[in-house]
C-alpha cells in the first residue's frame, strides 16, 4: 500500500513518518529509505523486486520525489510506485497539489500538514511597533498551540532571514505580491536589528541543543517578541 505524507508543515510531517515507520518495525518490516534526486531508475527497480534481507516484508520510504523537476525519469519513478507491490511512503516537504494526484492511486492514504492561518498571521505581524505587541503574542500562543514551538522557531528564522535578504537587496524566487509584502514589511526593521534577532534566533537554538535554557523554546520565543 502507498501512503502519502505531505505539507510545509515539516516538523509535524517528519513526526508522522516517524510513527509510521516504528508500527512498521514493529511489524518487523524492513525499512528502506531513498532520496529521490539521488535516485535512479535501476536503483528503485531493484529495491522494489528485491526480498527483504531478513525474509520478511518490507517498506520503502522515498523522500521529496515531488521536488524533482519534471521530467520523463521522474514520471516513470511515479509509474513504477503507482504499480508497486510493496508497502510505500512517499514523503513531501511541500503540498502537492491536485494534478500531483491525479497520477497517484486515488485509494492512497493522505497525511497533510499545512500551516495554519495563525502561524502565516503572526509571521505578516512581525514587527518593532510597540502597538503591535500583544498582538503579535497572542498569534505566537496560538501557534505554538496549533503548529508546535519547534516549527513556530523555524518559520520565524525563515522570515528574518528574508528580511534580511530584502534588506540587502538580495534577489529572491517569489511571487511578486509576496516580495511586496516582505519590503513592506522590512520597512518595520533597520538591518542591524534584524542581524540582532538572527543572533538572538541562535543563541535561542544552540541553548535549546545543548539543553542550556532554563527556559522552554515557546517561552524563549514569547521573551524574544516581547523584547522585539
Amino acid at each position: 500500500m502507498l501512503k502519502i505524507i505531505h505539507g510545509e508543515n515539516q516538523v509535524a510531517s517528519r513526526k508522522k513518518l516517524s510513527e509510521l515507520v516504528s508500527e512498521a518495525k514493529k511489524q518487523n518490516q524492513e525499512i528502506v529509505s531513498l532520496e529521490a534526486e539521488k535516485m535512479d531508475r535501476a536503483k528503485l527497480e531493484s529495491t522494489l523486486l528485491s526480498d527483504s534481507l531478513f525474509g520478511g516484508s518490507k517498506i520503502l520510504v522515498i523522500e521529496c520525489l515531488h521536488s524533482l523537476p519534471k521530467s520523463k525519469k521522474k514520471d516513470e519513478f511515479i509509474d513504477l510506485i503507482s504499480s508497486a507491490s510493496i508497502d510505500i511512503i512517499l514523503w513531501e516537504k511541500k503540498l502537492l497539489t491536485k494534478t500531483d494526484f491525479k497520477k497517484l492511486p486515488s485509494t492512497a492514504p493522505v497525511f497533510e500538514f499545512k500551516i495554519t492561518v495563525k502561524l502565516w498571521s503572526l509571521l505578516d505581524h512581525l514587527s518593532t511597533n510597540p502597538k503591535n505587541k500583544n498582538a503579535i503574542l497572542k498569534l505566537l500562543k496560538e501557534s505554538v498551540e496549533s503548529d508546535g514551538a519547534e516549527f513556530v522557531f523555524l518559520m520565524i528564522l525563515r522570515q528574518i532571514r528574508m528580511l534580511i535578504q530584502v534588506k540587502e537587496e538580495q534577489t529572491l524566487k517569489m511571487a511578486p505580491f509576496m516580495l511586496s509584502k516582505l519590503r513592506s514589511q522590512a520597512r518595520e526593521f533597520t538591518l542591524e536589528k534584524l542581524l540582532q534577532i538572527h543572533q538572538q534566533l541562535y543563541q535561542i537554538d544552540q541553548k535549546q541543543k545543548q539543553s542550556a535554557s532554563l527556559l522552554s523554546l515557546a517561552a524563549e520565543l514569547d521573551l524574544l517578541l516581547l523584547n522585539m
